[in-house]
């Protein structure tokens, strides 16, 4: 009877049991990105401001890296930036040959290779001129590679500046269109297209 007894105790113990074992999922199988803004808002809250500032930092790298290639910040602007944001936007959309084209953007998402304690980016830029029907009327592909090494993990101030001659094309609506290509990840790609007009 004492055996039978311990046994049927056993048997009402195991599935307690295996909750245990089986448990939560580890910290490292759990999803990063929520992990962290929980970090930040728990030390946000107890005036912790540098480690909340670290957790954001720890999920941003990580929604980094999940993301696909991208662009921010899209503009022409009125002379070659010198650094990031310090752009000064144009006017309007209207140009006058032989003034050139000078567009501004934002990467972001792209690829960073770890070589002995820097990071490096590369991309491949390329565009195509198109007129209102769609038409493409010439560009040119393989641009660059724009790459620059760095210490930080990945970079949220990084720019890319193209400037495009608009010489013989007649008064009229056109579009730029840009194709932006990773060259560490070729499957990260974007396009963006950015109306202009050549005003006599």
């Amino acid at each position: 009877m004492a055996k039978k007894a311990h046994f049927s105790a056993w048997a009402l113990a195991l599935p307690a049991l295996l909750t245990v074992l089986a448990g939560p999922a580890p910290l490292a199988a759990q999803d990063a990105v929520s992990l962290n803004l929980s970090k930040a808002g728990s030390a946000y809250q107890s005036g912790d401001y540098l480690g909340a500032m670290d957790a954001l930092w720890a999920a941003q790298q990580e929604i980094w890296r999940r993301s696909p290639l991208g662009v921010r910040n899209v503009a022409f602007v009125v002379d070659q930036p010198d650094n990031f944001g310090t752009y000064q936007p144009r006017d309007g959309e209207d140009f006058k040959a032989p003034e050139p084209l000078i567009l501004y953007c934002e990467p972001i998402g792209f690829t960073q290779a770890k070589t002995g304690g820097t990071y490096k980016y590369s991309i491949i830029g390329a565009f195509e001129i198109l007129d209102a029907a769609g038409k493409v009327l010439g560009g040119r592909k393989n641009l660059g590679p724009y790459e620059q090494s760095g210490y930080r993990t990945f970079s949220t101030e990084t720019m890319l500046v193209m400037t495009i001659g608009i010489h013989g094309l007649p008064a009229g609506a056109y579009v730029m269109r840009v194709t932006l290509t990773d060259n560490l990840d070729q499957t990260k790609s974007v396009q963006l297209d950015k109306p202009f007009n050549i005003v006599e």
